[in-house]
């Protein structure tokens, strides 16, 4: 009897993943945040790979400075992730918390192009990187929030891979852009564009996650 209980429990728990993996599948919910992730991470990688030629070639500064002045924009995103994820976690709004981390963001990427001198570069790369700080604890709790737990394994899995897949690439289409404009700052402005499309995305889910 025992053995036919446990059967039919491992049956209808088979189902019920099946069932909720059928509905992650065609969620327009799950692959708007998928899409966000992998605007969220292109800006992560993009920066990773060329805040430091960016300060050299593209404003001017000295490489004895470069060094530690690019080290401050990643300091302010540590900064950025600790406090986003006090303050999500006391307002609970998750979506609100990415979309103005990444907003963020991309204002201050925007910011950065339209300085010549170094303190305000910096200041305004700082800015943007904590900004984009504050949306990094949240977006796994978005995920959380607009999944089934049955499905957490197969949605982190999907979340991940697709992010950090086209995150990869951002370097290198930042790179061809920089090659055909000769200009630092269109790596900058596709950055920006990916953060004003991953926002746009999350309107719809504002008010629900």
């Amino acid at each position: 009897m025992q053995l036919e209980a446990r059967a039919s429990s491992d049956k209808t728990s088979q189902e019920a993943r099946r069932s909720a993996r059928r509905e992650l599948f065609v969620s327009p919910h799950f692959w708007m945040i998928c899409i966000f992730n992998i605007a969220f991470l292109a800006y992560l990688w993009g920066i990773n790979g060329w805040l430091p030629g960016y300060l050299i070639k593209g404003k001017g500064i000295h490489l004895e400075h470069a060094g530690w002045l690019s080290s401050m924009p990643f300091i302010a995103m540590l900064l950025g992730e600790i406090i986003g994820a006090w303050l999500s976690d006391r307002v609970d709004r998750r979506a609100a918390a990415c979309f103005i981390s990444l907003a963020g963001a991309g204002i201050g990427l925007a910011a950065v192009m339209h300085f010549t001198t170094p303190l305000p570069v910096i200041a305004a790369m700082s800015f943007s990187t904590f900004m984009w700080g504050t949306g990094a604890p949240n977006i796994f709790a978005l995920l959380a929030k607009a999944t089934h737990p049955r499905v957490s394994a197969t949605a982190g899995g999907i979340f991940n891979g697709l992010g950090n897949f086209a995150g990869a690439l951002s370097p290198a289409v930042m790179g061809a852009l920089i090659a055909f404009t000769h200009s630092m700052d269109s790596g900058l402005i596709f950055l920006a564009v990916m953060a004003a499309v991953g926002c746009a995305l999350l309107l719809p889910l504002l008010r629900r996650y």
